[in-house]
């Protein structure tokens, strides 16, 4: 796929090919005008058959950003985004913000973003200051942008993404910087470490200071573009910061990757286990040896961050477990993988059962494999599959992975540490529900108990990213954000559950929320999200219980419930009548459903309350 092909399907009306092929094709590291380029044509492209998500972002810089905004649309619809972006008069972003008229609450933004660069931080620290007078400016700096954090959230609840400081390499004590407390690069690193620990739930870093020395600092700082038109960076750049932005946004509206599938020969080591024997393969030692466990320290890494890590290999079961049981250099084992799966099936068809067994979407799926073979016929079969072009040089495997940004996050929960074992326990409790008939008796044999609790400070951030990313299971689509919550707890029209689910295999964490608003004599379920990982065990039934139960409490004489038909959550579309709710009414698709209360008797659930 080529620039050319792009162009031919555009020319022959195809815009949903074009796209495609763009999408393909498109790189973050290529230069400016190859991007502006891609994103002048897809601009031209109706936006109709793209299924692309709107999305109002504000983009407040003091530095020229309409270039960056060109390319963030593009790198956004890439995303799966039709942005609409708002940018105030050249100047004005921190008086948009604190004039309560201006057109940024006009426009009212799904996210805003502080593009602020290493000039705009003000750091009142003369030369020769001691310690305090260094750490009061810090202070001072964080505090000016805080302020303004604080004003946006008085009139908008939406993310907010803020820069940190993007450090120049220029300096006057050269590699004795770091010693001299007032000198610039030491106090933008005070200043970036104490804006980080500054942040709140509400926002978001997005490090700008990476993504610059990733790029190379002096290739970064295009000095003749900052003094004859302010641009706080290179123009080649731009893409590289347009994509990583993307990708945190696709990850703020839940289209991050939770699962990475995994081929064993020549990706986890070097050599064919069924050829070479344990002994035989490449790993540990020398240069492709030291790679291969590398690549797996980093996947290790990935699993520690809450990325499902699975298995899907052409081999004999046998032969591709043993080097997880018996090299001495395997950095991963078999209490790492929540679903292995060697065979000689096809990869695709490998790679649905895994999706089966763990509920989740083949597009939450990453797949690598060395063989572009295997990588061509799962990109043909399962086009929604994530898969990496990765190089022949296994000493690029780690890097190559990384590049693309897939398992970016917003929140960092208990959860998500060891979501790993939540998935390996679930194939312990599917082989379990093949020794009985009869579902009841296997939701009986798990022995499952709920623990049902008021959405407190520290249930927030896991309640808050359950919202956040639960796409099948969410009747509304709704998102709302930690601020938000708890801005909605406050009102007294306002009720929230978080529930979580053991068994005798484990703890599954807290997998479920609802949030209810009280009106009058109903009570309107505005979000009800869980994790699909404990669908068939009666939890719908038991979280029906309980929202009866609090909005009878409430005063509330019957529960009103909307589905919002999205393309993920078909799943749910007919659960409000599963559940025993009459249809009120169905306008192209969103249904509205009711249940009275009176006389309503508890839904049978195998679930005991704790």
């Amino acid at each position: 796929m080529n620039w050319a092909d792009v162009k031919v399907r555009a020319a022959q009306g195809d815009a949903r090919g074009a796209f495609e092929a763009l999408k393909s094709i498109a790189r973050p590291g290529d230069d400016f005008v190859t991007q502006r380029k891609y994103a002048k044509l897809l601009d031209k492209l109706p936006k109709d058959g793209l299924e692309l998500r709107p999305l109002k972002l504000a983009l407040l810089a003091t530095s020229t950003t309409d270039h960056l905004a060109d390319i963030l649309r593009l790198w956004l619809a890439l995303e799966g985004f039709d942005a609409e972006i708002h940018q105030p008069p050249f100047g004005q972003a921190a008086q948009s913000v604190l004039d309560p008229d201006s057109e940024l609450y006009r426009f009212q933004p799904d996210m805003v973003w502080f593009f602020t660069s290493w000039r705009d931080v003000r750091l009142d620290a003369m030369p020769g200051a001691d310690k305090a007078a260094v750490e009061a400016a810090v202070a001072g700096a964080v505090a000016e942008t805080a302020g303004l954090w604080r004003a946006l959230q008085q009139r908008l609840s939406c993310l907010i993404v803020q820069n940190n400081a993007d450090i120049p390499s220029m300096d006057v004590f050269g590699h004795f910087e770091a010693n001299v407390a007032w000198s610039r690069r030491s106090l933008l690193r005070r200043y970036n470490l104490a804006l980080a620990e500054a942040l709140p739930n509400a926002v978001t870093l997005f490090d700008l200071e990476h993504v610059s020395g990733c790029w190379g600092k002096d290739a970064w700082a295009e000095h003749r573009y900052w003094y004859h038109s302010k641009h706080a960076f290179a123009f080649d750049a731009i893409g590289q910061v347009a994509f990583q932005f993307a990708r945190l946004a696709g990850a703020a509206k839940g289209l991050a990757k939770k699962c990475l599938v995994l081929d064993l020969d020549n990706t986890l080591w070097g050599g064919v286990i069924g050829d070479d024997g344990v002994e035989g393969i490449r790993l540990g030692n020398g240069a492709d040896g030291e790679a291969f466990a590398d690549f797996q320290d980093y996947v290790r890494a990935l699993k520690a961050r809450g990325i499902i890590l699975t298995v899907c290999s052409k081999n004999e079961e046998a032969n591709a477990r043993e080097p997880f049981e018996r090299h001495p250099d395997m950095r991963l084992s078999l209490d790492d993988v929540a679903v292995f799966r060697a065979n000689w099936d096809n990869k695709a068809d490998n790679i649905r059962l895994i999706a089966e067994t763990l509920n989740i979407g083949l597009d939450s799926m990453v797949f690598v494999d060395d063989n572009p073979a295997e990588r061509s016929l799962v990109r043909d079969f399962l086009p929604m599959v994530t898969i990496p072009e990765l190089p022949e040089d296994p000493t690029l495997y780690a890097a190559t992975l990384h590049a693309e940004r897939l398992f970016e996050t917003l929140a960092f929960s208990d959860e998500d540490a060891v979501r790993n074992d939540y998935y390996r326990a679930n194939a312990s409790r599917q082989e379990l529900r093949s020794q009985y008939a009869d579902l009841g008796e296997f939701q009986r044999g798990l022995e499952m108990t709920s623990e049902v609790a008021e959405i407190d400070e520290f249930r927030l951030p896991r309640s808050a990213q359950l919202i956040n990313k639960s796409n099948q299971f969410h009747l509304t689509g709704t998102r709302h954000g930690e601020a938000e919550i708890l801005d909605m707890l406050a009102e007294t029209d306002w009720i929230g559950r978080c529930f979580g689910l053991k068994d005798r295999f484990g703890d599954n964490g807290l997998i479920s929320v609802v949030l209810l608003r009280r009106d009058g004599d109903s009570a309107h379920v505005d979000t009800w999200v869980m994790s699909c990982r404990v669908l068939g065990r009666g939890m719908e039934e038991f979280i029906v219980n309980e929202m009866a139960m609090a909005a009878r409490a409430a005063g509330c004489t019957h529960l009103l419930g909307r589905y919002v038909p999205s393309k993920k959550n078909k799943l749910v579309a007919g659960l409000y009548q599963r559940m025993g709710f009459i249809k009120l009414s169905d306008a192209g698709g969103e249904t509205l459903w009711r249940l009275d209360l009176d006389g309503f008797l508890p839904l049978k659930t195998f679930i005991a309350r704790e």
